[in-house]
C-alpha cells in the first residue's frame, strides 16, 4: 500500500514479490489515491501521538510499546490509513494488556523533521510511506500486519501478550471468501494449508480451479466480486467435476512456494494431485469461466465417485 520509488516498483516486480499488477497502480497512479491532506490531521480527542523531531526520542524512550507511523500528508495511502490508525489507536487506549499500547505518528516531509533522518539505513531504513515500525523498549521492527483497524489492533494486542502476530493470525485464517455471509464450501472453498492436500491433492476426481491472492493486496480485492461469480457460474455448470478454492498467500505463503506461485492474484489449474496449468489473460468472471470449461474439457474429470454397493452393504449391516 506504500508509494514505492519507480527503481523500487522495478525491483519488486522482478522479484515477482508484490501482486503484479497493483505494482503499477501503486507506483505510478498514486494520484487515484489522493484525497485530502487534512484527512492526516489528529483531532483534539485522538489518542494518536503526533510527533516531531524534539519529542521524538524521549516519547520512544518514556513508553514501552509503541505502533510508530512515519507519513507524509500529501501521500494519499498516508491518506487513507490515518481514520483506520485513529480508530485503533481508541480502540487500544481502554484494553487492559500486559503492556499499554501507544500510537504516534511522525510527519518525515517537514524541514524541521527530517533532521531525523528516518529513512536513512542506518536510522529506519524505509524508502516509502506509510511506513509503520513497532517500538519495544527503544528497539525498533517493522510492522507486517494489515491497515484495517482490526488488523492493527489484532496485531499490537499479539505483541503485548508476548504472542508471534503472524502464527496468531494463521491460527484465525483469514481469508475474502469466508466471511460473505452465504458462504459455501462446496462453491468456492477458502483452503490453507492444513486442508489442501486432503481437498485438491488427494482428490484424483477433480478438476480445481484456485485463485491464489493477498486479502491485502488492491488488486485481489477488487478482482474478489468477479472470483464470486465465476465461482457460482462454474458450480452451476460444472457442480462435482470443477471446484473452484482461494489460497490467501499472505498467511500460507508455503503453499504458494510449494506449487511455484510468485505473484498474486495468480489463478491455477489443479487436477490428478499437481498443478496441470496457470491461467493466461485474468481478467474478470468470463476469462475464469472459459478457464474452467477448458480444463474440464481437456481432463475429463469423472466427478466425486459413487459409494460401492460393498462399502454401502457394509454401512448398512
Amino acid at each position: 500500500r506504500e508509494r514505492p520509488t519507480p527503481p523500487q516498483a522495478a525491483k519488486m516486480l522482478r522479484s515477482g514479490s508484490l501482486c503484479a499488477l497493483s505494482i503499477l497502480l501503486i507506483a505510478f497512479a498514486v494520484d487515484d489515491v489522493r484525497g485530502d491532506e487534512s484527512m492526516t490531521i489528529e483531532p483534539p480527542n485522538s489518542k494518536v501521538a503526533q510527533l516531531n523531531y524534539d519529542t521524538f526520542w524521549a516519547y520512544v524512550n518514556r513508553h514501552p510499546l509503541i505502533l510508530m507511523e512515519f507519513y507524509a500528508p500529501w501521500c494519499g495511502h498516508c491518506q487513507q490509513l490515518a481514520p483506520n490508525y485513529r480508530e485503533a489507536a481508541a480502540i487500544m487506549t481502554d484494553m487492559d494488556l500486559p503492556i499499554p499500547v501507544k500510537f504516534a505518528k511522525y510527519d518525515d516531509s517537514t524541514e524541521h523533521n527530517r533532521q531525523l533522518r528516518g529513512g536513512a539505513p542506518d536510522v529506519f531504513d524505509y524508502q516509502a510511506y506509510p511506513a509503520l515500525f513497532v517500538f519495544r523498549n527503544g528497539k525498533h521492527e517493522v510492522y507486517t500486519g494489515g491497515r484495517e483497524a482490526d488488523d492493527l489492533v489484532f496485531y499490537m494486542t499479539a505483541v503485548s501478550k508476548g504472542l508471534d502476530p503472524a502464527e496468531e493470525e494463521k491460527k484465525s485464517k483469514p481469508g475474502f471468501y469466508k466471511k460473505e455471509a452465504d458462504y459455501d464450501e462446496n462453491v468456492l472453498m477458502e483452503l490453507y494449508e492444513d486442508n489442501f492436500q486432503e481437498n485438491v491433492v488427494d482428490d484424483k476426481n477433480v478438476v480445481w480451479i484456485i485463485e491464489f491472492y493477498s486479502d491485502h493486496c488492491p488488486i485481489c480485492k477488487t478482482l474478489a466480486p468477479q472470483i464470486r461469480d465465476a465461482a457460482n457460474r462454474v458450480h452451476q455448470k460444472l457442480a462435482g467435476k470443477v471446484r473452484m478454492g482461494g489460497v490467501n498467500m499472505r498467511v500460507n505463503h508455503e503453499l504458494g512456494e510449494l506449487w511455484g506461485i510468485k505473484s498474486y492474484p495468480w489463478v491455477a489449474a489443479f487436477h490428478g494431485g499437481k498443478k496441470v496449468e496457470d491461467m493466461r489473460g485474468l481478467s474478470g468472471a468470463d476469462s475464469v469461466v472459459k478457464f474452467a470449461e477448458s480444463m474440464h474439457s481437456e481432463h475429463k474429470p469423472t466427478g466425486a465417485p459413487k459409494p460401492s454397493s460393498s462399502s454401502s452393504s457394509s454401512s448398512s449391516s
